[in-house]
């Protein structure tokens, strides 16, 4: 009976300590890939999936730089963070802009916004697995004052592409608060 509960441990420990994990495959070249091919989704994408993996942390300082420099109005710093051309897409506002225009347009954009400030909630970095697209993501509160002097605020997820440590894309999405009666 002694030998008989040994066995069944051993048994378990041994089935227990078999860690595979489903989703993933290895290839020959020995790299490991989800196995999002493989999921049956209600709604299939557009693109086949990139297998994303976790970016460049020097994207996520590149990008807060941009957004640092757009809040303190730097605008020679916000120039450099910006690639040759900048693709915004906005509420109601798509446009491709020359680098020169991407500048230009912030500096019409930042004094409608007084005493503006950020309080970052997080970030990520991300990057596909064929290293041909790589994005940063910002979750954010933002602050102002408006040309009357009345404070506003609203949460704002910026999707930022990003190509040689330069931003080449900003894809904002902006949550805003109901206003109290």
């Amino acid at each position: 009976m002694k030998q008989l509960l040994v066995i069944a441990c051993l048994a378990f420990a041994v089935a227990g300590c078999n860690n595979e994990d489903k989703t993933k495959a290895t290839t020959d070249a020995g790299e490991t890939k989800t196995a999002a091919a493989d999921l049956k989704l209600p709604i299939p994408l557009e693109q086949p999936y990139r297998g994303w993996q976790i970016g460049s942390t020097d994207n996520v300082v590149a990008a807060m730089n941009s957004l640092k420099a757009f809040v303190d109005e730097d605008y020679t710093a916000l120039a450099a963070t910006i690639g040759d051309s900048l693709y915004l897409d906005f509420d109601n506002y798509q446009a491709k802009l020359s680098h020169d225009s991407a500048v230009n347009m912030f500096k019409a954009l930042r004094p409608q916004n007084k005493d503006l400030k950020v309080t970052m909630y997080d970030y990520v970095s991300v990057i596909s697995a064929d290293k041909k697209d790589e994005w940063v993501t910002l979750w954010y509160k933002q602050w102002w004052k408006n040309d009357k002097g009345v404070p506003d605020s609203m949460n704002v997820t910026d999707d930022i592409r990003m190509k040689d440590g330069k931003m080449i894309g900003l894809y904002e999405k902006t949550s805003r608060f109901q206003v109290k009666k």
